[in-house]
């Protein structure tokens, strides 16, 4: 999953200004950085990027999506042949690559979901 907050130019340097820090420091932070965008003034700079119309986005792998009402799931199949299940009346959750079922989870929540698709997508 690659999670970044977008923002324009002029706004990653007023950012920079108002923290006294780096435009690199500025975009580590806006990128989750996994080693310098976890400090205290990662989060209050993306607070900031957000407070000023920075936009949050998200993104996941590739996968045809098909809501199946009569069975109650969800199934999405990947470009390398995965198979992610979710049962929407349980939460529980699997996923086939090749014939076999290579995990399942049980109660899972729809912040969870991407996890399972990250996985997915991985084979």
């Amino acid at each position: 999953m690659d999670r970044r907050i977008k923002v324009s130019d002029d706004l990653r340097r007023k950012i920079a200004k108002a923290f006294g820090v780096t435009e690199t420091t500025v975009r580590s932070a806006l990128r989750y950085d996994a080693k310098k965008g976890q400090t205290e003034t990662a989060v209050k700079i993306r607070m900031m990027a957000i407070q000023n119309g920075g936009v949050p986005t998200v993104s996941l792998p590739e996968c045809e999506t098909i809501h199946d009402e009569k069975n109650g799931t969800m199934v999405q199949t990947f470009a390398n042949g995965a198979i992610l299940t979710i049962d929407k009346s349980t939460g529980n959750a699997k996923v086939d690559y090749k014939g076999k079922t290579r995990m399942r989870q049980e109660n899972i929540l729809v912040t969870q979901i991407y996890v399972l698709q990250e996985y997915a997508a991985a084979f």
